[in-house]
């Protein structure tokens, strides 16, 4: 199993959440990054979740697979939002539910 290429997997959500937290939990940790989560990325699931394609549900737990994992870097001039937005999603309970307000108020924080 390529980490890459499954952690590349995870940051686009290229496939559905039920195999890539399958994939993710054979793949295990590690402490060195090998792929890049960018504020673009998070946009893109916060405006497929927005068109429907994605469940609330689907964003959280892709925010909690991708929450805290050292082989995930992310985007240099973007990462307290990127830190603070997939800490927000991740945790509804505390957050707040993923609705238009929320959903608005990431992207602006994303979007330069």
């Amino acid at each position: 199993m390529n980490r890459a290429s499954v952690l590349g997997d995870l940051v686009t959500f290229a496939k559905p959440i039920d195999r890539l937290a399958e994939t993710i939990g054979v793949l295990g940790w590690s402490d060195t990054p090998v792929v890049m989560l960018t504020a673009g990325q998070i946009v893109s699931v916060l405006q497929r979740a927005r068109a429907g394609a994605l469940t609330a549900v689907d964003v959280e737990a892709w925010a909690d697979l991708t929450e805290c994992r050292e082989d995930i870097d992310y985007q240099p001039e973007h990462h307290e939002e990127i830190l603070q937005a997939i800490y927000m999603l991740a945790k509804p309970v505390l957050n707040g539910s993923l609705d238009e307000a929320l959903t608005d108020q990431l992207i602006a924080s994303l979007l330069p």
